[in-house]
């Protein structure tokens, strides 16, 4: 018994030490905050309010945005639920945009489509489900970087020329979740 307590008591000592000599040596703090970049993955979340009727809906998913010179490229696979005459229906909110960067100020366009799976309650992005491709929406788009590393963004979406659409304005916020990887020569 004896042996077997002087192990874990060594054992013990030696664990302290290796961990007391880490916060010596610095450890890095992951709480800290991420550096000011744009270009990378990040993940979004938030909520679009249709402006007329007031109605909600949660949206989520993720952007990828690209920065160059001060213009900025982006784009977006978003996940919501639409209100349909047979009951809530599973879309993506699919799409590209641009614009400037200026600072931690982003400010542009983007150009978005819905896509509806064709049975009912399914992802349209699960294999061999039919998709329905419908409402072309165009938006304006304005985003901060925020000090935390976190990225908010406010989007007003109408409906494209000859489409319909009710009018909508989106919230979102998000974390930057990888850096874009660029290709090797």
């Amino acid at each position: 018994m004896l042996r077997v307590s002087g192990l874990l008591l060594g054992s013990s000592l030696l664990l302290f030490t290796a961990c007391e000599r880490a916060v010596e040596e610095g450890t890095p703090d992951v709480s800290a905050p991420r550096p000011a970049t744009i270009s990378g993955t990040w993940h979004v979340e938030g909520v679009t309010v249709e402006k007329v009727s007031g109605k909600t809906r949660q949206i989520s998913g993720t952007i990828i945005l690209s920065e160059r010179g001060g213009k900025y490229h982006s784009t977006f696979d978003l996940s919501t639920t639409l209100p349909t005459e047979g009951g809530p229906t599973h879309a993506d909110v699919i799409g590209e945009g641009e614009g400037d960067v200026s600072g931690r100020t982003l400010t542009g366009t983007a150009r978005t489509q819905i896509v509806v799976a064709g049975a009912p309650n399914v992802d349209p992005a699960f294999a061999f489900v039919p998709r329905r491709v419908g409402t072309r929406i165009v938006s304006s788009t304005k985003g901060t970087l925020g000090d935390d590393g976190s990225i908010s963004l406010e989007i007003e979406s109408e409906p494209a020329p000859g489409e319909t659409y009710a009018a909508t304005r989106t919230t979102l916020k998000g974390s930057f979740a990888a850096p874009l990887r660029t290709p090797e020569p």
